[in-house]
């Protein structure tokens, strides 16, 4: 009999232990509670958790608050949620400022159509260049409309058609020399070469074209050598040019 009566207390105290793990407890606070109704219960090696037993009055005891520790483990789900979360707030914000959003997509949109202009190389005729006469001369047609002839004199060109016009200022002194040079001219199909015809001559506004009249030369160019390239466009020459 007294076997049945302690084997129903531990019973009871087990059955309370367990209950307060269910509740929460750590085990080492509800074997403290259970001993408190139960002063002989012992674990004998087993886990609890309990409420308090019918017919004992409750005693109060401090709650120890255990401190919790962060979780440290990896939630894909907790990334998922705060990615989603800032993803809609990029999308409020970008909705909010619409207008903002619009001029900066249209400032760069300028600039990007203004680089691709300045990328596309300026329109520029076959003239220019470097070009060599028979004699070593070279005549240079830079893009800007400024000529040279290696004399360091100002000189400046233009063409319309097949008209080549050249004008030159010779400083002598206090005295200067207006030149102005008018010639026919043609590419080869390659345009490395061209043909040059003197049509007029003014010099300071006096016709002086009887000094180069009838005179046509052949220059090439961007050339290491006359002599080597010349040969390829002889027979090509305009009959104009005889």
């Amino acid at each position: 009999m007294i076997r049945d009566i302690l084997g129903d207390y531990m019973s009871k105290a087990l059955s309370y232990h367990d209950d307060l793990i269910e509740q929460g407890y750590s085990e080492e606070e509800a074997f403290e509670h259970t001993q408190r109704y139960f002063p002989d219960f012992s674990l004998d090696g087993r886990k609890p958790d309990p409420a308090p037993p019918p017919g004992f009055e409750f005693i109060p005891s401090e709650h120890k608050e255990t401190e919790k520790q962060p979780d440290s483990s990896f939630n894909i789900d907790k990334i998922m949620f705060r990615t989603g979360v800032m993803f809609d707030n990029a999308k409020l914000a970008i909705k909010e400022n619409k207008k903002v959003v619009y001029s900066i997509a249209g400032v760069v949109a300028a600039l990007l159509v203004v680089y691709l202009v300045l990328q596309i190389p300026a329109s520029t005729h076959p003239i220019e260049g470097s070009w060599t006469k028979s004699d070593g001369q070279v005549f240079t047609f830079n893009m800007d409309g400024s000529f040279e002839d290696g004399t360091n004199n100002d000189a400046n060109w233009k063409i319309d058609g097949d008209r080549l016009t050249i004008s030159s200022t010779i400083v002598n002194g206090d005295d200067s020399i207006e030149i102005i040079q008018t010639m026919k001219q043609e590419f080869s199909d390659d345009e490395n070469a061209m043909w040059l015809k003197w049509i007029s001559l003014e010099i300071d506004g006096d016709d002086a074209t009887s000094e180069v009249e009838n005179t046509c030369i052949l220059v090439i160019k961007d050339t290491n050598s006359y002599a080597e390239d010349v040969g390829k466009y002889i027979s090509k020459k305009p009959s104009w040019c005889e």
